[in-house]
């Protein structure tokens, strides 16, 4: 059994775990579970920014976690802050162009010696 410090914060925790569960839920049954933006849900539940511009239970780091608004609600999609899983896709995908980056840069560095080659060769023919 949670114990929580008041009967808002037991309220939201019940939310959230309705909300996740009915997000997460596969499309058909051959799917898997669909990933679930945290922060967006939490947002979501606390019913975003109030008259104040402040987010429930957030306190100064809110920011961190959702961009700055004006206005007195503001939706961040799940494109804007890639869960843990996507960022780590994201790296690897990086490693990768990494990789494949040093070996055009080499590539070419070999390209640029055979023509100097093939120059030095046919100078040499034509003297």
């Amino acid at each position: 059994m949670k114990t929580f410090i008041d009967e808002k914060s037991a309220k939201i925790y019940k939310k959230i775990k309705a909300l996740r569960d009915e997000r997460s839920r596969p499309v058909d049954v051959s799917s898997t579970p669909r990933p679930v933006d945290e922060n967006q849900l939490y947002y979501d539940v606390v019913g975003g920014r109030n008259s104040r511009n402040k987010i429930y239970g957030i306190g100064s780091s809110q920011n961190l976690f959702y961009a700055p608004s004006s206005s007195t609600i503001a939706h961040i999609s799940n494109s804007s802050y890639p869960n843990s899983q996507d960022y780590e896709k994201l790296q690897t995908e990086l490693e990768v162009m990494k990789e494949r980056m040093k070996e055009m840069d080499a590539m070419q560095q070999r390209l640029k010696d055979m023509e100097n080659l093939l120059a030095r060769m046919s100078d040499n023919q034509n003297q």
